[in-house]
């Protein structure tokens, strides 16, 4: 049995029209002595806030782009807001304390009591926009066992009967702070890296998301500045052909070296391979990278070519976006621009 309860709002300003678009859901804190909790309740909360009509950022692509950048996920609070949106990309930031977790269970009675306080920050502004704490108590005569009581993201086959507990607690908490989240008027879609950088069978591996107008030849130009690798681009998937080919589906780009640090392009081997990848970190700027790979800054350009129809601000890089990398310089000298 729920408690017929709801949190306490501290601050709740009404949001300009479309003024909000991207949402970061950050790691939780955990002031209680119940390790994974916060994991738990953080799970739940972005499985329930894709209703408020705002685009979300996948957990995992946040935690990846904050470890790149080297912040402390147990010390956000002490790291500027306007820094932590940026490195996310997001519009605004939810940030999440669990502040209690408790658990009694005598037989085939448990209770659960469970509080948190969380608020939603404008990165831009730093202006919170809504504030509430909450404590929710959840108790029954019967431990339950059937997993449609359960959110389906926050299951785990290793969870045992009395972690489906908490987990369905968590679910009820958070669903009470999401009713009060001022909503945005409508859906829009999350907008994807288009290149990518995965695990593969034994190492990492390259993937590119097919783009409205591609085709295998235009792709292999991409990569390899030659057109003769569609056919081993088309082998290494499935025999994909251009009349099979559609947007958004997800290509793996073979035999593509992958720079950890952008420093490795001068160890890379310039008479095998023409281009590389690199995951963009915290500090990179085109000027800095072209520092790095071609001992001048100036020629910033010839990175912004290669990758020109997905760098959005050639000022402002996403930390974790995937670059292509050229690793030598055309010969003639138009690429020089001012940035």
């Amino acid at each position: 049995m729920e408690e017929r309860s709801t949190p306490h709002v501290k601050t709740l300003n009404p949001l300009q029209k479309d003024e909000i678009t991207t949402v970061a859901v950050l790691p939780f804190k955990n002031n209680t002595e119940k390790k994974g909790v916060e994991d738990i309740v953080r799970k739940c909360f972005f499985a329930n806030f894709s209703t408020k009509g705002y685009s979300l950022l996948k957990p995992e692509e946040i935690d990846e782009r904050l470890n790149l950048a080297s912040i402390d996920v147990y010390s956000l609070d002490n790291e500027d807001v306007y820094k932590v949106g940026k490195i996310v990309k997001a519009d605004a930031v939810i940030f999440g304390i669990v502040t209690k977790c408790s658990k009694k269970f005598f037989g085939v009675y448990s209770q659960v009591v469970l509080g948190a306080e969380m608020k939603m920050v404008d990165v831009r502004t730093s202006k919170v926009i809504w504030q509430a704490e909450h404590t929710e108590k959840t108790h029954s005569d019967a431990i339950p066992v059937s997993p449609f009581s359960i959110p389906e993201a926050v299951v785990e086959s290793s969870m045992n009967i009395r972690e489906k507990v908490i987990a369905d607690t968590a679910d009820r908490l958070v669903k009470k702070f999401i009713i009060s989240i001022p909503s945005r008027s409508f859906s829009s879609s999350i907008n994807a890296n288009v290149i990518s950088i995965k695990s593969g069978d034994s190492s990492m591996v390259v993937y590119y998301g097919v783009q409205d107008g591609d085709t295998l030849h235009s792709i292999s130009e991409k990569f390899y500045d030659d057109v003769s690798k569609a056919e081993e681009i088309s082998y290494a998937n499935n025999g994909v052909s251009d009349e099979t080919l559609q947007a958004g589906e997800e290509l793996l780009i073979p035999d593509m070296p992958i720079l950890k640090n952008i420093e490795e392009s001068q160890q890379i081997e310039k008479n095998k391979y023409k281009k590389a990848v690199y995951r963009v970190k915290w500090g990179d700027s085109l000027y800095n990278i072209a520092s790095n790979v071609f001992r001048d800054g100036k020629k910033w350009t010839i990175i912004y070519d290669a990758n020109k129809s997905e760098i959005k601000d050639i000022k402002d890089l996403p930390v974790g976006q995937v670059l292509i990398i050229p690793l030598t310089t055309p010969k003639s000298d138009s690429f020089k621009r001012d940035l």
